[in-house]
């Protein structure tokens, strides 16, 4: 099966774009109206990149940001954490990191990495360090500590960042794990989360 930008676009692969979606902005809003320290608005765009591959894993996170900035503008700002994460996730399950424990530790550190670096410079120069989130109480109290700004968003990203990645990661991962057999073999990357059992069975 053919990969890359022009193949990775096929129909079925499209269809999954509004689902990711969908499970992106519900997971937004609620860690917005909650004010949770943490986000779980990635979902929608891990679950598609494991399966439909980086392109369509990116951008399924920017049309997830842009719906969300409908309703709270600031959302648009962090499209390229969404984007980032997507394409990098999509690429770590071209690569198989998510076939095998070691390999999904070290995609959920580099993914914790991504996203903390690009959501503090978007905090950082977009929001001056401030975004209204509930996240917001913990750079307060690096601050308070004396840190620099920057080093207090880092830190904060780092923190809830790691909290971020294993929650969404392990939401998306569950739901692929309820994905019929038969719908994973059609897509470019959704053999590898077959369930052994099953296709050997027939």
């Amino acid at each position: 099966m053919k990969r890359g930008i022009k193949h990775d676009f096929s129909l079925l692969a499209l269809l999954l774009i509004p689902v990711g979606v969908s499970l992106n902005v519900v997971g937004y809003q609620l860690s917005t109206i909650l004010k949770l320290p943490v986000f779980i608005d990635q979902i929608g765009t891990i679950m598609v990149s494991m399966i439909a591959g980086p392109w369509i894993g990116l951008l399924t996170g920017l049309l997830g940001n842009v719906v969300n900035g409908m309703l709270n503008p600031i959302a648009i700002g962090f499209s390229i954490v969404s984007v980032s994460v997507g394409l990098v996730s999509g690429y770590l399950s071209k690569w198989r990191f998510y076939t095998n424990i070691f390999g999904i530790i070290i995609a959920c550190v580099l993914l914790t990495i991504v996203q903390a670096f690009s959501a503090a410079i978007v905090t950082v120069f977009l929001f001056g360090g401030v975004t209204g989130a509930g996240t917001d109480l913990i750079t307060a109290t690096f601050l308070a500590t004396g840190r620099e700004l920057w080093n207090s968003v880092v830190s904060t990203n780092l923190i809830s960042g790691a909290v971020n990645t294993i929650i969404n990661f392990g939401i998306s991962w569950l739901i692929i794990r309820k994905v019929p057999d038969r719908f994973l073999i059609k897509l470019n990357y959704g053999a590898p989360y077959i369930k052994k059992e099953v296709n050997v069975n027939g």
